[in-house]
């Protein structure tokens, strides 16, 4: 049975309790497509302030359609939900914090909880988002600032945060992590042109190391997404076999490409079903990167023992993308990799990586879950720990569960070293 953890996160109460200065304009609707950055955004700008905003405006005196009052009625009505979720979550954890209760029955009802917020945080993010093309209201308007923030600061580079972070500049908010979250989401959801527009209005030295190598890599990455789109359209007419996470952060929901990696991916299932990845921690999370987990010792040089043939030179190997899952290996000390030494150990990106088909094999993707994913705590095996510095413990899989696969199962291939 899982243990609960001495302490459990409460990240997502956080992103509700921001308060906003008035908002300045009131500008129609903002199609992301139609972004107008500030060309003056500079790493000086108020990135780390997500309540900096324009002058004000007085919403009370506009009269609303009947369209525009069902959309903030809507907007409203998820709003009290959403509040209404992450107080019975403080109260269950308060309760287990102060040792008023804590069973494996608490720690679930506490587990669900927070996965019920997410969701009605994610609910509220796109009312929010629906409400202020239409309305200039300035709750609405921090909440979706707020979001966009924890978004960026957690590599969440989504659909609604590129959506949410365009409308917000389209209502002249210049915070300079709107520029990288905007340019980040679009490139990781296939929005070349966007990011390119926006690269293009950026002030150079408000580039961080991310954004300097997207717009390097940028037409590599368009080319590589155009032919990952054909084959996501072929993949949805097979039922690839599919893979349930259970993680410390809600459910996550992995498609295996069977027959682009067919090796790979029947020992993948074959662990699972042995049960080999129940509480496997995320023993490597990095900002940007990756989520790297399967090592049964937690200290990154654990694996089972058979070390698969490589596969990533095989016709019609896949490309890394946002959610891609790809097999670690061991690793030389020039930073390059031992082939055929791919065991156990896996990754789930936060970013597209264009290099990593020429030295991994790409087996999967996440279907569903990844904006729980991008919340696991971060855990840098090779920082230097500080004097009497607290480290919480990793996030993990508490379950790995095959929901999807066919009968029959092709052998994996195995390296044997004498």
């Amino acid at each position: 049975m899982f243990a609960p953890p001495a302490r459990l996160p409460l990240a997502l109460f956080l992103c509700i309790c921001a308060s906003i200065p008035p908002l300045t304009t009131a500008q129609d609707s903002a199609s992301p497509q139609e972004t107008k950055p500030a060309p003056e955004v500079t790493p000086d700008a108020p990135q780390e302030q997500a309540d900096a905003q324009p002058p004000s405006f007085d919403p009370s005196k506009m009269e609303l359609t009947p369209e525009e009052e069902r959309i903030k009625a809507k907007y409203n009505d998820i709003r009290e939900k959403t509040r209404e979720s992450i107080l019975n979550m403080r109260e269950l954890y308060t309760r287990y914090a102060n040792k008023a209760d804590r069973s494996p029955e608490a720690f679930e009802r506490f587990h669900e909880t927070s996965i019920a917020s997410r969701k009605l945080l994610d609910e509220l993010y796109q009312a929010a988002y629906e409400m202020l093309i239409l309305i200039p209201d300035q709750e609405a308007a921090q909440y979706l600032l707020t979001m966009v923030e924890h978004n960026y600061t957690n590599s969440n580079y989504d659909e609604l945060t590129m959506k949410g972070g365009a409308l917000l500049m389209d209502l002249d908010f210049n915070q300079t992590f709107l520029y990288r979250a905007v340019s980040r989401a679009s490139i990781c959801t296939g929005e070349f042109e966007i990011a390119k527009k926006v690269y293009e209005y950026m002030n150079r030295e408000a580039f961080d190391d991310l954004d300097k190598r997207f717009s390097y890599q940028i037409e590599t990455l368009e080319k590589q997404w155009a032919q990952e789109k054909e084959r996501r359209a072929e993949d949805a007419k097979n039922n690839l076999p599919r893979v349930r996470l259970r993680t410390t952060k809600g459910d996550v929901v992995v498609e295996l490409f069977l027959e682009d990696a067919p090796s790979t991916v029947s020992n993948f299932i074959s662990l699972v079903e042995e049960g080999f990845y129940d509480g496997i921690d995320f023993h490597q999370v990095l900002d940007d990167l990756l989520a790297l987990t399967g090592d049964e010792s937690g200290q990154g040089d654990g694996n089972s023992g058979k070390f698969l043939v490589d596969e990533h030179l095989r016709e019609g190997s896949r490309n890394a993308f946002r959610g891609s899952l790809v097999m670690a290996k061991l690793p030389r000390e020039d930073g390059s990799f031992l082939p055929d030494t791919a065991s156990t150990q896996f990754a789930i990106f936060f970013t597209p990586i264009p290099e990593v088909r020429e030295k991994q094999t790409v087996f999967g993707r996440v279907i569903e879950g990844m904006g729980l994913l991008s919340e696991i705590r971060r855990v840098d095996q090779n920082k230097e720990k500080k004097k009497d510095e607290v480290v919480l413990p990793p996030d993990r899989i508490i379950e790995a569960e095959v929901i999807r696969r066919p009968e029959k199962m092709p052998e994996p291939v195995y390296r044997t070293y004498q």
